[in-house]
């Protein structure tokens, strides 16, 4: 990177003064840009600003800005106990810009792609703000450490990951947010990360006659399943000039976002959730130190989808999988063949009937615990294999799979007792809130910080898997424990503090099983957020199994999870039609492909029809695993009926190769080509009547629900 030294000196000698009389003294200045920093396409400008503190404002370095312009504020967003509101109208509003943010920077550290700066109140409350550039995707990550120096205990009630400020659209010629819109995802069991997008005059975040009268969008969600509501995503873009601002953060527990707008510019900050958005505070004693999670931001010129591949690109980049994943083998489920009930019977007859199929992966599902008497979802929590479903044990049919040459695998939902287990009514290792059991219907959760719990756990599910020979664990999650717990200062806090010692159990189970593939399902991706997404081998990416959705809500969720940790479903049916079983592959093949359902009651036709998708698949992995979204377009409105259709392209990383999967859902159709020019046709598989013309795929589909995955290569 390259440096500018505008203005070098320390903003405020003293910031404000609390004497004993509680009386408070600003000392007023005007805006003055620190150091601008140039990082690839982006200019990073360290502000200060009048009674806001130092703020952090990143542009597309083609963008010209005046620092007296920007309206920054500080890039250290954080609320001590005790401190009060920087301006007007803000309480119940927003925890943004308390006196607390009022900071200097005392020295700055770091080098090459990273900027340090340390910030001080002169009070002994210190902050460490670290924004590192990665050249390769042009992504920053950011977060901040809160350092206590005072010498008494300092209550943290906010302390965000990242927030940046400045922020205009740069297509209206002048400073002003007229034209910008908020993109966000909106996240539902079996809907996860559909777009939503608002221009700030329709939130009410145009700013006054005044230029006075903060407005705040802030939208989270409070819980134990993040991506709940919302994804924990968001984006600020002036569509005329192509301008966006998008970010992303590690959200394990309740989470949130803001959009501030007061003057010509806004802000955009996100973390944990705060006290009055997340039920949050903790108590740090002197000489101890907090830190946030990371956040992920992307500045540039382009679409939404440009940023969500840097984005993709940057998180793809962190991962450290195991060796059997660097394939993208495929996958075999049998929850939708047994439905919670498998046994080394039915798996022996599932195993007969999938010969000849090129699966690497076998999953026995929920049910292989469960008593005789009571089903699958209630019985979690006690872990004892049924010996009427596996008269030989477990262990002889993970044997029996891996003799197939498949990986066997199996499910777990640790961390929570079901009503029909003896671990629901074992009080003293659960989850409670205000000193009553947490229940949530059928469903108790375990305290994860106890010894106790976790010695259970370990015997129960690390020893389990390792005495039976498994190589993959589902780690499911289907409840919620909602606004926190006992055991900490707040109930955030220890709400907080069960989901990170659930991360915790992700470095445990590689250390009892070495080379474990990882699948995070909770409810399908209620649990998709990037924090542990990093730290495991692929995800569910919904629950929408069988539905005809599936497409649509894969295309949503390729934009947030990198397609090789994305994990789709296609279920076969004994009364599939061949144009049933393509739409099924091929909707699967915008990540990982995971086969369930009837494959031992189908005919030879149609698994020849899934044999030659997953021929197919095989031979475009490498597009799906590295390439770039180049193209969504969707007109379907109402998932559940859904009329229209939807064209997706993705480029290989190295320009040479594109996947393009069509859907066709029931009519009419507003669209029905693709532009392919410069392309030439190299593979395809479909049941779609199409042809090329003029550079165009043009599709012709004879019946509803239909689909094709066609294989492009670059024409010389």
């Amino acid at each position: 990177f390259t440096f500018y030294i505008l203005h070098f000196t320390f903003f405020l000698d003293a910031v404000f003064s609390n004497t004993n009389s509680k009386s408070y003294h600003l000392k007023i200045y005007k805006p003055m840009l620190y150091r601008k920093y140039i990082f690839g396409d982006t200019a990073a400008y360290y502000v200060q600003t009048e009674g806001l503190g130092t703020g952090l404002c990143l542009l597309p370095v083609s963008v010209s800005a005046d620092p007296d312009e920007l309206s920054c504020d500080s890039m250290v967003q954080v609320s001590l106990r005790g401190a009060y509101n920087l301006v007007d109208y803000t309480q119940g509003v927003t925890m943004r810009n308390m006196s607390s943010v009022l900071l200097t920077i005392a020295e700055k550290r770091g080098e090459g792609d990273t900027v340090v700066p340390r910030l001080a109140d002169g009070q002994g409350n210190e902050y460490i703000h670290t924004l590192a550039y990665d050249a390769a995707t042009g992504v920053f990550c950011i977060f901040v450490e809160y350092q206590n120096h005072t010498g008494k205990e300092q209550v943290l009630e906010s302390l965000q990951s990242f927030s940046l400020s400045g922020i205009f659209a740069p297509s209206a010629g002048r400073i002003t947010d007229e034209g910008l819109k908020l993109v966000r995802m909106t996240s539902a069991w079996s809907r996860e990360c559909r777009l939503k997008e608002d221009e700030f005059c329709d939130l009410g975040l145009d700013m006054s006659w005044g230029r006075y009268g903060v407005k705040a969008e802030r939208f989270g969600q409070v819980g134990s399943m993040p991506n709940r509501g919302w994804y924990p995503f968001a984006a600020l873009r002036d569509e005329a000039s192509g301008f966006i601002l998008a970010a992303a953060i590690e959200a394990p527990y309740s989470w949130q976002m803001e959009v501030y707008k007061e003057k010509e510019t806004c802000a955009l900050s996100g973390g944990l959730a705060d006290r009055e958005f997340g039920h949050w505070y903790k108590r740090i004693g002197a000489g101890e130190s907090f830190c946030t999670h990371r956040a992920f931001v992307r500045v540039r010129f382009g679409s939404l989808e440009d940023a969500c591949n840097d984005l993709l690109r940057y998180q793809d980049a962190r991962l450290r999988l195991p060796a059997s994943e660097e394939n993208m083998p495929v996958l075999f489920n049998e929850y939708c063949t047994t439905w919670g009930v498998p046994s080394e019977e039915n798996i022996a007859s599932i195993l007969r009937a999938v010969e000849g199929i090129p699966f690497d992966y076998f999953v026995i599902d929920c049910g292989w615990y469960k008593p005789d008497d009571c089903g699958w979802c209630n019985a979690t929590g006690d872990w004892e294999q049924n010996k009427e479903l596996f008269p030989r044990g477990i262990g002889a049919v993970a044997q029996m799979i891996r003799s197939r040459g498949m990986l066997p695998g199996l499910w777990f939902e640790f961390e929570v007792a079901g009503r029909d287990s003896k671990a629901f009514h074992k009080q003293e290792m659960l989850l409670s809130r205000d000193g009553v059991t947490l229940t949530s219907k059928n469903r108790r959760f375990f305290d994860l910080r106890k010894p106790a719990v976790q010695a259970y756990i370990e015997e129960k599910m690390c020893d389990f898997l390792r005495e039976n020979g498994f190589g993959y664990i589902k780690i499911d999650y289907n409840d919620n424990y909602g606004m926190g717990c006992d055991g900490a200062e707040s109930l955030g806090e220890a709400g907080r503090q069960v989901a990170e010692e659930s991360l915790l159990w992700l470095d445990r189970l590689e250390a009892a099983v070495p080379g474990i593939v990882i699948e995070n399902c909770s409810s399908g991706g209620s649990r998709i957020e990037p924090l542990r997404m990093s730290k495991v081998s692929m995800c569910s990416f919904s629950d929408a199994h069988e539905c005809n959705e599936i497409p649509l809500v894969a295309a949503n969720v390729s934009r947030v999870v990198p397609a090789r940790q994305s994990q789709i479903w296609a279920v076969i049916r004994e009364g599939d039609s061949i144009d049933r079983i393509v739409w099924s592959m091929t909707a699967a093949m915008f990540g990982r492909v995971c086969v369930s359902g009837d494959v031992h009651k189908i005919g030879a036709a149609q698994k020849a029809k899934i044999r030659e998708g997953i021929e197919f698949y095989n031979a475009v992995k490498e597009v799906v695993r590295t390439g770039s979204i180049a193209e969504i377009y969707c007109d379907v409105r109402y998932y559940r009926d859904p009329h229209g259709c939807q064209l997706y392209k993705k480029v290989s990383a190295d320009g040479r190769r594109m996947l393009l999967l069509a859907h066709f859902f029931r009519r009419p159709y507003a669209r029905a080509e693709a532009d392919v020019s410069g392309w030439r046709l190299a593979g395809a598989y479909t049941t779609l009547d199409f042809s090329l013309q003029g550079g165009a795929l043009r599709f012709s589909p004879k019946s509803e629900y239909t689909a094709g995955a066609f294989l492009f290569e670059k024409s010389e």
